[in-house]
């Protein structure tokens, strides 16, 4: 029990300081939901706000039930809301690939293999979605209601609906356009930046 219980929580804190990274980079930029509050950082530059944000959301899964029989649906919620954000990112990224507006940055560059790698990510990704979202009783206490079997569904539904409605009420994407001339000119080390370690 002890190891489960360690193991749980290391995955825990992994998916949460990736969430928590990923909020803040947007919230820097200005273009996620109260950003002058998500992208607060403690004084040893951790993203604080970041964390905080990821926490509440993390939490919203607990309307699902609150007893110890409905962890399954819990697990299938988290799951889903941290298989998502791999898969729009691996999309988005093989979308400007093959459209040639996004040219990789450093020094490695791996060519079409980057290509059929984007394209491995994309088909795995898509694939772990579905696999969790797909609803499941075995995953629910016995006699359960429908929004405990279709938790993961329900999740990944809920964070795309969402994401959608922001993208076209507050439309961010058009601020992040304007902003790639100006990060163009300026140098990669930007401060404010969380520490190294949280990476």
């Amino acid at each position: 029990v002890f190891v489960v219980l360690v193991g749980f929580l290391a995955c825990a804190m992994a998916s949460q300081g990736g969430a928590a990274r990923g909020v803040y980079s947007l919230a820097r930029d200005g273009v996620f939901p109260f950003s002058g509050q998500v992208r607060r950082v403690n004084r040893r530059q951790a993203p604080i706000g970041g964390l905080l944000a990821s926490t509440a959301v993390s939490c919203s899964a607990l309307f699902l039930g609150l007893n110890a029989t409905a962890i399954g649906s819990l697990i299938a919620f988290g799951t889903a809301a941290t298989f998502l954000p791999f898969f729009l990112v691996s999309l988005a990224a093989l979308v400007a690939r093959l459209r040639g507006t996004w040219v990789p940055s450093g020094h490695i560059r791996l060519g079409r293999k980057g290509t059929f790698l984007n394209v491995l990510a994309v088909l795995w990704t898509a694939f772990e979605v579905a696999n969790v979202c797909w609803p499941r009783a075995i995953l629910a206490p016995p006699g359960a209601p429908w929004y405990q079997i279709w938790a993961g569904l329900l999740g990944t539904g809920v964070v795309i609906t969402a994401g959608l409605l922001y993208l076209l009420v507050r439309r961010p994407q058009e601020k992040l356009r304007a902003l790639e001339p100006q990060a163009a000119r300026t140098s990669p080390d930007r401060s404010g930046e969380p520490a190294a370690g949280l990476s």
